[in-house]
């Protein structure tokens, strides 16, 4: 079932991630857990040949330290052993407290300039780690999109059908590197282009977001990126990054322009992750092991391609 003409790019989102093989070690771990949720044959078959996997890291060009892996050891045990959240879980997503959040949350994308009046301490360091990201200090943005970029072209180059899952910025970047590729002197590169687009916890529906997207000032076609076959969007309930929104709506613009042949979203998921801290519904491994993940990428190992 494993197929060297295949290949999982990852793009991480924001804040320090552990050092790369140790960030991909469990990354592995936790989507072939996914999988196996899904389909167990088909994780087997996975857990076989894991070069199929590429993270694509860039943290080390925006922070100063790795994280240490410890710090989520606890919780990334807690989802690999029980495979169906507490209903505790869903009933702090829909608590009192998260419901205000995430009142504040959409109240600030829609005014933005309520955000730092809105913000809490978490919000505020990622909106600083963001705007640092899209105001390209010292060519950061670029030299992070120039990482995907390699590993996009590799993969076009070897001939293999590509999946790009990215989470929370990594979605962000991956949008603006394809952005990238699809309107500059490489306009060509992207003729392969990307079977599934996988975004998870991705705040590119938010107003904040969007308006500052390489392409964002563009009319029609010039404003999106190329080469996306398929658009497969997962929003976990009470994630304050995603804020529930649905791309397909969202960009319904990219289906009626014939840039994307489809674009569809789950906006229920539940993430069980419980750090240090508590309950993540944000982090990236509750997103992983989740059978809605894990189901995305065995339906596309089992396809073709697109037409």
């Amino acid at each position: 079932m494993s197929h060297p003409r295949r290949r999982i790019l990852y793009v991480p989102g924001i804040r320090a991630k552990p050092t790369p093989v140790l960030h991909h070690q469990v990354l592995l771990r936790c989507v072939i857990e996914g999988v196996r949720r899904a389909d167990p044959r088909m994780a087997e078959a996975l857990s076989a040949t894991p070069d199929w996997l590429r993270l694509v890291p860039w943290g080390h060009l925006f922070y100063p330290e790795y994280r240490d892996p410890g710090l989520d050891a606890a919780g990334i045990a807690g989802l690999l052993a029980d495979p169906v959240p507490r209903r505790a879980t869903i009933g702090e997503v829909f608590g009192a407290r998260r419901r205000l959040a995430r009142l504040l949350h959409q109240l600030g994308d829609r005014a933005p300039w309520l955000i730092n009046c809105l913000a809490d301490a978490d919000t505020r360091i990622n909106i600083r780690d963001s705007m640092r990201y899209f105001e390209n200090h010292d060519g950061i943005a670029d030299r992070i999109r120039a990482l995907l970029a390699a590993e996009l072209q590799s993969a076009w180059r070897a001939g293999e059908r590509v999946l790009l899952m990215a989470h929370s910025l990594g979605s962000v970047i991956a949008w603006d590197t394809l952005w990238m590729l699809g309107h500059s002197a490489q306009r060509g590169s992207t003729d392969a282009g990307i079977d599934l687009f996988l975004t998870l916890g991705s705040p590119l529906g938010t107003r904040f977001v969007r308006s500052r997207l390489l392409g964002a000032g563009a009319g029609g076609a010039r404003r999106y990126p190329a080469g996306i076959h398929r658009w497969r969007n997962l929003a976990a309930l009470g994630d304050l990054t995603a804020l529930g929104h649905r791309f397909a709506d969202d960009y319904a613009e990219m289906l009626q322009l014939g840039l994307v042949a489809e674009i569809t979203d789950q906006t229920d998921l539940v993430n069980p992750f419980r750090g240090q801290e508590g309950l993540n519904v944000h982090k990236c491994y509750g997103y992983f092991v989740n059978a809605a993940t894990g189901s995305a990428i065995a339906d596309w190992w089992r396809a073709d391609g697109p037409a």
